[in-house]
């Protein structure tokens, strides 16, 4: 009886994690992407400290600080954002005094972005602190490797909007 109720417990017992099947998922790519992509965030928000911006962020105003009067539009071709997260971000920037908004003389519907002193100053602490994180994503992907492994997820990154449009 002791025998058969030892075995019953151990049917109730997950599998021991070393043991579990993953099937297919070692196939999909996406998952390791999604991955890494939370452990480079996690690296990043690290590294750059509590005033840290979202990298999304960090992107839209380093595109800001490196190209006064550049439109909305240009923010999202160059980020590869979503019209939708890149209003957001530009509101959330302007209400902390990072950017101003002012419409083109050219066009009224189109808005120009120009950083502020603060948001100058705050991209380039920003850059400053992240000099340690592009060291360590390079250390992790190795000096002889980087050049090509940006190339593929490039690559994949067309391919995959390629197969969309077909």
């Amino acid at each position: 009886m002791a025998r058969s109720f030892a075995k019953e417990q151990e049917a109730d017992c997950p599998p021991p994690f070393e043991t579990l099947d993953h099937g297919i998922l070692h196939e999909f790519v996406g998952m390791y992407l999604r991955v890494a992509y939370e452990v480079a965030y996690e690296d990043f928000t690290k590294r750059l400290g509590a005033e840290a911006l979202r990298p999304g962020y960090f992107t839209i105003l380093t595109l800001i600080v490196l190209n006064p009067r550049i439109s909305q539009t240009q923010i999202g071709m160059a980020s590869e954002r979503d019209k939708s997260s890149i209003t957001i971000a530009l509101r959330w920037m302007e209400d902390n005094g990072l950017i101003t908004r002012h419409p083109s003389a050219q066009d009224r519907r189109t808005h120009m972005c120009v950083a502020t002193p603060a948001g100058i100053e705050m991209q380039a602490r920003m850059q400053a602190k992240s000099l340690a994180h592009l060291t360590a994503l390079g250390n992790a992907i190795g000096p002889e490797r980087r050049a090509d492994f940006i190339q593929t997820l490039k690559d994949l990154i067309h391919e995959l909007r390629q197969a969309d449009i077909a």
